[in-house]
């Protein structure tokens, strides 16, 4: 059977270097091994160029440059949606019957277009996006906070266009039931988040550091990231590694301040790996729920303890393997616990099985199936 697909994806999906682009570029990957033609359409902004690497796993690649600005703004679209419209687009879509699927509300644009009413169309939903652009808001300067906020009450009126897809890709316990009571006759599958990792990596035995890791210019992570130094790593001088993309001034100040606190401003990804994987604790804490946290999935992969909070532990499944920390009393004494615990060879087969559900060859099975393939 010629399996075929269309994917729209939100931003050029490689380097690999946030969680958005991470979950694209492997389930490519994945589909792409298990036998579908992928036709990839790209939208490009920023510091993003075309990559070659993505022709080895698609038939073609295609690339569209977002409207940036002016261009991009409509009085009653999200901008997200609107600055990714091109008929280009729309009139390759229209070339052939194979299935959609959308990376996101981002790339809904064409979603209920009449031409594309006979067609099996899938979006992933990477959040809620509405809520994800509130809670944004709330940890934003002034300016930003005044577009988040709109933002994302236009995302809230644009989100009923969903109805018009075959199927959603949900990404978390909450965001299925959220989607399960808002779509009720749409097909609703909770497909976890793809990642780097086919198999776990953890160590066993000791480190002598804690790790926080993330793309620090987006203000959650900055906050989280600020958060763990002036709370928590103020009362305790273990040593903690913040490592990410882009530091703001104000975290590279506040980190300068403490002795036992290293930032390591935009590792390449190759020393991202050494320090996740020779950290003894990996701090995840979030100050929103929102999705599955893929550096979650990297860290219960390749690192040694967890401890997190639970807007970011969001699975059940997870939850129960990490220590959950609700504040700051409770990541003290945890902190502190866990430094003295090394990490054992059965701790490590426990994580292997935790693992399992969340393999990308079950992520890839799940979407044929929607297909129909």
């Amino acid at each position: 059977m010629n399996r075929e697909l269309h994917i729209i994806s939100f931003d050029i999906p490689y380097p690999v270097n946030y969680g958005g682009v991470i979950d694209v570029f492997h389930k490519i990957k994945s589909l792409h091994e298990k036998g579908v033609q992928i036709t990839l359409h790209c939208w490009q902004y920023g510091d993003r160029v075309p990559q070659d690497i993505l022709e080895q796993y698609c038939k073609q690649v295609f690339y569209y440059e977002r409207k940036i600005g002016f261009y991009g703004i409509s009085a009653t679209l999200p901008y997200i949606v609107y600055s990714r419209r091109d008929k280009l687009l729309l009139e390759r879509l229209q070339q052939d019957t194979a299935p959609i699927l959308f990376e996101g509300l981002h790339t809904c644009y064409y979603l209920d277009n009449e031409s594309l009413k006979d067609r099996h169309k899938m979006v992933r939903c990477h959040n809620i996006e509405h809520e994800y652009y509130e809670k944004l808001a709330q940890h934003s300067t002034r300016v930003k906070k005044i577009y988040f906020k709109k933002e994302s009450e236009l995302l809230r009126k644009y989100e009923p266009i969903l109805k018009n897809a075959q199927t959603l890709f949900t990404i978390s316990d909450d965001d299925q039931l959220y989607f399960e009571n808002n779509f009720r006759d749409v097909e609703v599958i909770k497909i976890n988040a793809f990642h780097t990792d086919d198999n776990v990596s953890s160590q066993k035995g000791e480190g002598d550091y804690c790790l926080f890791h993330g793309s620090l210019n987006v203000s959650e992570n900055d906050h989280s990231a600020k958060y763990l130094v002036e709370h928590i790593f103020s009362e305790i001088d273990h040593p903690l590694i913040i490592a990410g993309k882009d530091p703001s001034f104000e975290l590279k100040k506040i980190c300068s301040k403490k002795k036992h606190v290293t930032l390591i401003s935009n590792p390449s990804w190759e020393e991202l790996n050494e320090l996740i994987l020779n950290a003894h604790i990996h701090l995840m804490h979030a100050s929103q729920k929102s999705g599955l946290k893929l550096k979650l999935l990297k860290a219960l992969f390749s690192g040694r303890h967890v401890i997190a909070n639970k807007k970011m532990a969001t699975e059940k499944s997870i939850a129960q393997h990490v220590t959950i920390a609700g504040s700051q009393a409770a990541w003290i004494k945890a902190i502190k616990t866990l430094m003295k615990q090394p990490f054992t060879e059965e701790m490590r087969h426990e994580r292997i099985k935790v693992c399992e559900d969340f393999s990308n060859e079950n992520g890839a099975e799940l979407i044929l199936k929607s297909m129909h393939y």
